[in-house]
């Protein structure tokens, strides 16, 4: 939704913790993958293959470095790709306590982006539900 927002860079570094999230709950489920694809997509990075998830604290310590905009915009996409499954795990919020951390960012502020999130997805889930009413197919 903000992606674009973010320069190349960061976008690259996005997709790295993007998918290295997807992965802490010990699998990669269907609705990760799907929000993945749509990451690389709104990041115009549709060949992009992942290359830092062993050194992904040096990634997360180059976009420490980013604006307090680009840095709100990971931490709200993240949230995306971690609800996905309509919760959070323990490793994903261990993961995001300590990403909040680095970015400077408070508990109460992306507890916040958490809710919003969660809301956002809900929305859109009632709006499926509305169009497709009685389809027996048409909630995704």
């Amino acid at each position: 939704m903000y992606l674009s927002e973010l320069n190349v860079g960061e976008k690259k570094n996005f997709l790295e913790l993007a998918k290295f999230a997807m992965g802490l709950n010990g699998e990669h489920k269907q609705e990760e993958q799907e929000i993945f694809g749509s990451f690389l997509i709104e990041c115009d990075q549709t060949g992009y293959k992942v290359k830092k998830q062993d050194s992904i604290e040096s990634v997360i310590k180059v976009l420490s470095k980013s604006s307090q905009q680009s840095k709100r915009i990971v931490m709200i996409e993240l949230f995306g790709i971690l609800l996905a499954d309509g919760e959070v795990c323990d490793a994903e919020e261990e993961f995001i306590e300590n990403l909040a951390s680095s970015f400077n960012i408070d508990a109460y502020e992306y507890k916040r982006y958490q809710r919003w999130v969660a809301a956002m997805n809900d929305i859109v889930s009632e709006g499926y539900s509305l169009i497709f009413k009685g389809e027996e197919n048409g909630v995704i």
